[in-house]
């Protein structure tokens, strides 16, 4: 009987060890928002939640926002793919799994509900050039999105897209667009004014 309460004791205090995790080597720590806070080790960044535990592993892909700490909106993360020497964004859900595929050349994170995105598309003519080679047109919107990833509004475009400047990261398309309340969003068109959308909700 007592090598059996023994028993019990000892696997009972070594599931306590076995679930006591420790961080180390963290090169930083940003702050909570939303329940996690993002931690950097290297040039990978994970997850912890308010008991230190590593939620989300650390990962290569995780975007940094432009005060140089990710983080998490509305239940999401921006995280890159670079695919042709071309980076492409998506998102990640609290725990760690991608909900929203990087199919976009630009994107934010979320605001009541939506994000702002950069779509392209790619468009076979049928026709070939002089060489022989297909001719292929780039195209790109911008474009409201709800965290299904349904498209909610067009904001502009389509507009011309030149590939290989894009492979070469030379004049990658911009969001110009900014919320200014919950219903409306004002896009900034080429001559610098305005045009203010109602978001069809």
């Amino acid at each position: 009987m007592k090598l059996a309460i023994l028993i019990t004791l000892l696997l009972t205090s070594l599931s306590f060890l076995s679930t006591a995790q420790v961080l180390t080597e963290v090169d930083e720590i940003a702050p909570f928002q939303e329940g996690l806070a993002g931690v950097k080790k290297g040039n990978s960044w994970g997850f912890v939640n308010d008991t230190g535990t590593l939620t989300i592993a650390y990962r290569k892909d995780i975007v940094v926002s432009p005060n140089g700490a990710p983080v998490f909106s509305e239940g999401y993360c921006l995280v890159q793919e670079v695919r042709d020497g071309i980076t492409f964004y998506g998102y990640i859900n609290t725990k760690g799994e991608k909900v929203i595929p990087a199919d976009y050349l630009a994107a934010t994170p979320f605001e009541n509900g939506y994000a702002r995105v950069i779509k392209y598309y790619k468009e076979d003519t049928g026709t070939t050039n002089v060489l022989g080679k297909h001719i292929v047109n780039y195209s790109y919107n911008e474009l409201v999105i709800d965290t299904k990833n349904a498209t909610i509004q067009l904001l502009r475009g389509p507009n011309n897209l030149l590939f290989d400047e894009l492979k070469l990261k030379q004049n990658p398309p911009i969001i110009r667009s900014t919320f200014i309340n919950d219903n409306l969003i004002a896009v900034r068109e080429k001559d610098n004014t305005y045009t203010v959308y109602k978001l069809s909700k």
